[in-house]
């Protein structure tokens, strides 16, 4: 009988005790057999050492390493999934989980298509208190995406329900990681493009197989990196994707193209209150280096003239509807799919 391929969960974790029981539960409660569990705490200052001193003691498989001093969180993000030596690590963040069958699905997938180096899958969406929120789904035809295809996809964005991954090891490890700690933001999507550029392809399962934990974010702490968040978009579309493209010939118009529509979307939001004066002209002149166009100097006027929150609100609107018809088309789907069995 074939041995089954060996799989870490990598748990990075900083002051969330309250919701790492859930996460390492999970992690440790997979139908699948062959499964270690790694937990990197970054310094935590809260009881995350004394739970996961219990936590230890319930489950054998599970390892546990504290920093002594916060080292960030992209390199303590890499750490922990540089440690096992397993066939595929699985990133999964303290304050989100897995359904017991998600390492037995993605499993099946990678082996089924052996061009993948990574993989997904659809996700409920989740409260800080674990209330449900909405199902996150990406649209898409088939299971496997190769590279090329996921790699002109990525120019609109990352298309993946959460920042939940099974990866290759052995890709992970050739592609980096999650780089060098300078994206402050958007760290997966920047990975997902350097996946698909080193030619490895990803599967997708549309079976609700984790819960992504969203924050009420009342201080504005999320907002208030759009800053980070656009400087990592630029590094992406100038350095990843434009690259990327480059070597293989391809116009780049529609990275431009993207580009523009990208420094769109995000035009409302720098026009908040929370900013400063300082602030939104460092940010307006980000939205500018992303993508000028004419559409976007009118959406500036509109936006002195007080607009904003009708474009905000507008943007948001398109979202659910997307999520809406996502929804639906899924339920259509089951629906046939029942009918034909």
């Amino acid at each position: 009988m074939q041995e089954l391929p060996s799989v870490a969960v990598c748990i990075p974790t900083y002051n969330q005790a309250q919701y790492l029981i859930h996460s390492v539960a999970s992690a440790c409660s997979q139908t699948y057999p062959n499964v270690e569990v790694w937990v990197s705490d970054n310094a935590s200052t809260d009881e995350t050492s004394e739970v996961m001193e219990q936590l230890c003691q319930q489950f054998p498989q599970l390892r546990y390493h504290r920093h002594p001093e916060n080292m960030g969180m992209t390199p303590n993000c890499n750490w922990v999934l540089s440690q096992p030596e397993t066939e595929f690590v699985i990133r999964l963040d303290s304050d989100d989980s897995m359904s017991p069958h998600y390492v037995e699905t993605l499993v099946a997938l990678m082996q089924k298509y052996p061009e993948a180096g990574w993989g997904h899958v659809a996700t409920l969406e989740i409260d800080q208190f674990g209330n449900y929120l909405s199902e996150r789904r990406v649209m898409r035809k088939h299971e496997f995406q190769n590279a090329e295809e996921a790699l002109k996809a990525s120019v609109s964005g990352l298309r993946t329900a959460s920042s939940i991954f099974m990866f290759k090891a052995k890709a992970l490890r050739e592609v980096g990681f999650y780089g060098d700690g300078r994206l402050k933001y958007s760290e997966d999507y920047d990975l997902a493009v350097r996946m698909s550029d080193a030619g490895y392809g990803n599967v997708y399962s549309d079976a609700l197989l984790a819960e992504y934990r969203v924050w009420t974010d009342t201080a504005h702490v999320r907002s208030k990196r759009k800053g980070d968040q656009l400087r990592a978009y630029l590094w992406i579309y100038n350095q990843s994707l434009m690259s990327a493209f480059q070597r293989r010939g391809w116009d780049t118009k529609i990275i431009d193209k993207y580009r523009r529509k990208m420094a769109l979307i995000h035009s409302a939001a720098c026009f908040s209150p929370i900013f400063s004066t300082t602030e939104r002209a460092e940010l307006i002149d980000l939205l500018k280096e992303l993508g000028d166009s004419p559409a976007l100097r009118i959406r500036f006027f509109a936006f002195s003239l007080g607009l904003a929150p009708l474009f905000e609100w507008q943007h948001h609107t398109e979202l659910k509807l997307k999520g809406m018809v996502k929804s639906w088309l899924t339920k259509i789907k089951t629906l046939n799919q029942v009918k034909t069995a």
